[in-house]
């Protein structure tokens, strides 16, 4: 969130993508299950862990047989299987070339990529990275990578000309279109469990550029809203509409940092104004949707109630609460769990207080505006109202808290570790693929859209 004059300045929070991301979806991967098989065949694929080979063997025949059938449809040309194949890469590997260049294990290590030209293959590192995605998200994740390098084979093959982002964004796309494939298709060697779709985000997540790179930066992939977005389309509608990016464009969201203590702070408020700034854009926010919601009605600003406690107050009933925080009809006001929210402050920014916090604020709009507020759908139109309280932001409608470099992807990851229970199940609200869709709705269509 764009800082207050000097005061968002804070110590430096330039780390590492992947630790920012795996110590949010932590509660993810604890006590992840092991899979077991499918028919003789089969592999089953999603949070559970399994062999990183055998995830990898299946996953270029699914692959291959997907893009088989899908090429010709698409772009009206048959598909060439790859000249140099897929090769995993350990340290025991020979050299390899690509672009004319010598490679060694060690300019691989921790990354895949494809090689184009007459080469025409796929590496990655068998020794450390896939085995890696496997025990942080799952099974899936290794299969998404190489969903991901074979949509730039495709590229190749189609001869698409585009900006790297664009290219990356639609590698994206295409490997979201393979996602629905393996899951729907009854002759894939793929099948997908429950969960899959969460771990497959997940790891997306770990693969976006750090806050505050330009979309327009040479090697440029996109931020992790960008790339979510880019995958949950090709989920939704297919590799047909994943062709049209380059002439079409995509939504990117990336910005520079705007001053030197922004991107000091990592464009972050300290706990304490966040809470302050944002409950502030909250209640003027629902005070201008409410009425458009519903006719004659108006938002009736909560009280504040932070919890020094290690679970919700009853508000009036039995039922255990989800989440770290709730609207209190009873009381009008908003409780949330004090020392939990900062945590997830410090672990991933200030837009995760914002998220924790919007969700409760939006079941005080949906109650002055008659919504449902106890179903799972108005759960999720919670995460549709949270995006479109985003977007408000970024039109500069509140100048003091315009959205700084990384805060979708703040937003998104607080969503992602809130899915979760502290045992690892799947919350009752939904998983973190339907949650972020339904968070994706908001940003591009606004609060009617949640309505609708």
């Amino acid at each position: 969130m764009a800082e207050r004059g000097q005061r968002g300045a804070g110590r430096l929070l330039l780390l590492l993508v992947v630790a920012v991301v795996v110590a949010a979806v932590a509660l993810v991967s604890r006590n992840r299950p092991r899979g077991n098989e499918g028919p003789l065949g089969q592999v089953t694929l999603g949070r559970s862990a399994k062999a990183a080979q055998q995830v990898a063997d299946a996953a270029q025949q699914s692959v291959v047989d997907y893009w088989s059938a899908e090429m010709p449809k698409v772009y009206q040309r048959q598909f060439t299987k790859l000249a140099g194949g897929f090769q995993p890469k350990t340290p025991s590997s020979k050299p390899f070339t690509c672009g004319g260049q010598r490679q060694m294990y060690v300019d691989l290590k921790g990354n895949a990529f494809y090689c184009s030209g007459g080469e025409d293959y796929i590496a990655w590192d068998a020794a450390q990275l896939f085995p890696q995605l496997v025990d942080r998200f799952g099974s899936i994740a290794p299969a998404i990578v190489l969903a991901h390098e074979m949509g730039h084979a495709v590229q190749e093959r189609a001869g698409v000309e585009a900006s790297s982002v664009v290219r990356e964004l639609q590698a994206d796309c295409f490997a979201g279109s393979w996602t629905r494939f393996a899951e729907t298709s009854t002759t894939d060697p793929i099948t997908l469990s429950d969960g899959a779709l969460d771990s497959a985000v997940a790891a997306i997540l770990t693969l976006r550029d750090p806050p505050g790179t330009s979309a327009g930066a040479q090697q440029a992939h996109g931020l992790g809203f960008d790339r979510v977005n880019a995958f949950q389309t090709g989920y939704e509608r297919g590799a047909e509409r994943c062709a049209q990016f380059p002439e079409q464009g995509v939504t990117t969201t990336e910005l520079p940092f705007r001053t030197v203590s922004e991107a000091q702070s990592g464009g972050n408020l300290p706990y304490a104004e966040t809470v302050e700034v944002l409950s502030g854009s909250l209640d003027q926010f629902w005070s201008g949707v409410v009425p458009t919601l519903h006719a004659g009605s108006s938002f009736t600003e909560p009280k504040l109630n932070p919890v020094d406690d290690d679970k919700l107050p009853s508000c009036g009933n039995d039922a255990e609460q989800e989440g770290l925080a709730q609207y209190c009809a009873a009381t009008t006001t908003i409780d949330w769990l004090n020392g939990p929210v900062e945590q997830a402050h410090e672990q991933i920014g200030d837009l995760a207080t914002g998220t924790v916090l919007s969700e409760a604020w939006a079941e005080a709009g949906q109650r002055d505006a008659g919504l449902p507020t106890d179903t799972q759908q108005a759960a999720l139109q919670r995460d549709c109202f949270t995006g479109a309280w985003l977007a408000w932001l970024a039109q500069c409608n509140l100048p003091d808290s315009q959205l700084s470099p990384g805060d979708l992807d703040e937003s998104l990851t607080e969503i992602l570790a809130s899915s979760f229970a502290q045992n690892g199940q799947r919350m009752e609200r939904g998983g973190a693929f339907q949650r972020i869709s339904s968070l994706r709705k908001g940003v591009f269509g606004g609060a009617t859209s949640c309505v609708r």
